[in-house]
């Protein structure tokens, strides 16, 4: 077999070992969306519903989604996008943990708060699912 050949059969293998491995992660993410209520809300599709949709949103400056209408976020929200919010797994860590609190320590405002009736998902390892889930939907 070619050096070529065999090169291109292991990084195929690795790959597929590695879509193997990550999915119990991604359905675990999944399950961890629904059942924690993001998915009453939010979908992973693209398509908006009563919240934006969080496809993408890794990397993405908060409070924007091609096609969600601005004036549907929260003043706050607004406000953080203009500080410079951007979605990582540090910062949806700690949002999703307390949205309003999050809101309230980024901008230095115990006034800020979110139009989300969501309190926070306050497992842990369940955030890391969810953001796990979310970085894969893009």
């Amino acid at each position: 077999m070619k050096h070529s050949t065999l090169m291109a059969v292991a990084a195929a293998g690795f790959a597929v070992s590695m879509m193997a491995a990550s999915g119990p992660v991604l359905a675990d993410g999944a399950q961890a969306f629904k059942k924690n209520r993001c998915a009453q809300c939010h979908t992973v599709s693209g398509k908006h519903t009563i919240g934006p949709s969080l496809n993408g949103v890794v990397g993405r400056k908060a409070g924007t989604a091609d096609g969600y209408k601005a004036s549907r976020y929260s003043k706050s929200m607004v406000a953080a996008s203009e500080k410079g919010l951007v979605w990582d797994a540090k910062t949806l860590d700690a949002y999703l943990a307390n949205p309003k609190k999050f809101l309230q320590d980024f901008l230095g405002d115990p006034k800020a708060t979110t139009k989300m009736a969501y309190p926070g998902l306050k497992k842990e390892d369940e955030r890391k699912q969810v953001i796990e889930y979310l970085a894969s939907q893009k």
